[in-house]
C-alpha cells in the first residue's frame, strides 16, 4: 500500500510592506496583544519567570493577596458576595521545552527534552537558549539533502543525537562568549501570528498560555459582575513534568470546586481525521473533558456545565483522550476529594513548534468560565458534590 505524506501548512497573509521593508500585519486588539505576549514569552518547566512577570502585572489590579508559593506558583483571590464556596481557576505557566545537556569541543549544544515531544517535531527548528547573558539563538541542524544517503532519509533521528548550532567555534567560545552551560532552558523560537482575517492564530506554547489568557479575561469581566463565591486563581509551574506545581496548590487555597483551563486536542486536520482519537474541532466551542489518563471528572459537575452552557447559548464539545494529563487531577484528589473539571480550548498540533487556535473558541471559553463563576453558589456546589 502506498503511503501518502501530508504536509500541514498554515499560510500567514501579509497586508503589505512598510517603507523600510518590514512586514505590516493587521492591528491587534487587546486580546491578541495578551495572547501574543504570553505565547512569545519563554517559560520551559522550572523556568516560568517571564510568564509569571506578565501575569503579576496583569493580575495585580484584578485580584487581592497576589503572591507566590515555594515552588513558584502564582496565587490570588477575587472576593465576591460570599466567602463560600471557594472556586479555584487554574492553568499552568510552563511549556514543553529542553535543557542544555552538554557542549562538545566544537561548540555544538546537546539537550534533554523537558516534557513530551515527537522526535520529528524537534529537528531543523530555530531555538532560543536563555542564558545569564541573554537569549542565544540556535538551530537544530541536520545533514543537507545533497549529502544524506537516500536510504537514510526516511529514518528518524533521535533527540539524544540532535544538537543545536549557535554559531560557536569551540566549547570555550560557547561557554565564555555565549554564556552556555548545562541546565539552561531552551524553547522553540516562534512568534504569535494572525492567520490572515480567519480569526485563527498561530503561536508557540498555547499549552497553556491560552488557559492563562482565559483566566485573565474572565477576571477582567468579573470586576463588574456579582458572583456568589470567592474566586481563587492559580498559575502553576512544572505541569509538563508531572503536575508538580499543582501538587502543592491545595495547601494554599483549599478550594471547594475547581475549574482547570487547558488546551483541547483538535483533530480536524489531514493527519488526524479519526474521531476515535480526538473529537474536538476548531470553531465549535470549548471542550469539556469527560476522560483523560489523569482524571475522570465528577459527572454531576459535567452535567451541570452542559445545562449552564445550553442556558447561555454557549457552544461546547466533549473530549475523551487517553494520552493526556492535567493539573485538575491533583486538586481532585486533594483534601477529602474536590469536584474538578478540565475545560479545553481546541488546539491543533499540541506539543510542537507552533499550534493553531480559533478566536471564537477562546471567546466562548471566557464566556463559559464567567457564567460558571456567576452560578457557582454554595447550594450549587453542594448539589454537585453529592453522590
Amino acid at each position: 500500500m502506498a503511503c501518502r505524506l501530508y504536509v500541514v501548512v498554515s499560510v500567514i497573509v501579509m497586508l503589505g510592506l512598510s517603507a523600510g521593508g518590514a512586514v505590516v500585519y493587521a492591528q491587534q486588539d487587546a486580546t491578541e496583544e495578551l495572547l501574543a505576549e504570553l505565547t512569545n514569552a519563554p517559560g520551559a518547566s522550572g523556568f516560568e519567570g517571564p510568564v509569571r512577570d506578565i501575569l503579576k502585572r496583569e493580575w495585580s489590579g484584578l485580584v487581592e493577596d497576589l503572591r507566590t508559593d515555594g515552588l513558584g506558583n502564582l496565587l490570588g483571590t477575587l472576593p465576591g458576595e460570599s466567602e463560600q464556596p471557594l472556586v479555584l481557576l487554574m492553568a499552568h505557566m510552563d511549556e514543553v521545552g529542553f535543557l542544555v545537556r552538554y557542549i562538545d569541543d566544537d561548540g555544538f549544544v546537546f539537550f534533554n527534552p523537558v516534557g513530551g515531544y515527537f522526535d520529528q517535531s524537534v529537528l531543523t527548528q530555530r531555538m532560543t537558549i536563555m542564558t545569564p547573558k541573554g537569549p542565544v539563538v540556535g538551530y537544530t541542524g541536520f545533514k543537507s539533502g545533497h549529502i544524506h544517503p537516500s536510504e537514510r532519509r526516511s529514518k528518524m533521528i533521535r533527540q539524544q543525537d540532535m544538537f543545536i548550532d549557535i554559531g560557536a567555534r569551540s566549547r570555550e567560545e560557547a561557554v565564555d562568549v555565549f554564556g552556555i552551560r548545562p541546565g539552561l532552558p531552551i524553547t522553540y523560537r516562534a512568534n504569535f501570528e494572525k492567520l490572515g482575517d480567519t480569526g485563527r492564530y498561530l503561536a508557540r506554547a498555547w499549552d497553556d498560555r491560552v488557559g492563562l489568557a482565559v483566566i485573565t479575561e474572565a477576571l477582567q469581566r468579573l470586576q463588574d459582575l456579582p458572583h456568589p463565591n470567592t474566586v481563587q486563581v492559580a498559575a502553576t509551574v512544572q505541569e509538563e513534568i508531572g503536575l508538580r506545581g499543582a501538587a502543592v496548590v491545595y495547601e494554599s487555597t483549599t478550594p471547594d470546586i475547581v475549574i482547570n483551563l487547558e488546551i483541547g486536542i483538535a483533530g480536524d486536520f489531514p493527519l488526524l481525521t479519526s474521531p476515535k482519537l480526538s473529537q474536538e474541532v476548531l470553531g465549535k466551542g470549548p471542550g469539556i473533558f469527560v476522560f483523560d489518563r489523569s482524571m475522570i471528572p465528577n459527572n454531576n459537575y459535567v452535567d451541570w456545565i452542559i445545562e449552564l452552557a445550553k442556558a447561555h447559548d454557549i457552544p461546547y464539545q466533549f473530549e475523551s483522550v487517553s494520552g493526556y494529563g492535567e493539573d485538575g487531577a491533583m486538586l481532585q484528589k486533594s483534601g477529602k476529594g474536590i469536584p474538578a473539571v478540565n475545560i479545553g480550548i481546541p488546539t491543533r498540533y499540541g506539543h510542537s513548534q507552533s499550534g493553531v487556535i480559533d478566536r471564537t473558541d477562546y471567546d466562548n471559553t471566557v464566556e463559559l468560565v464567567v457564567q460558571m463563576i456567576r452560578a457557582l453558589s454554595e447550594d450549587e456546589v453542594e448539589l454537585i458534590s453529592k453522590f
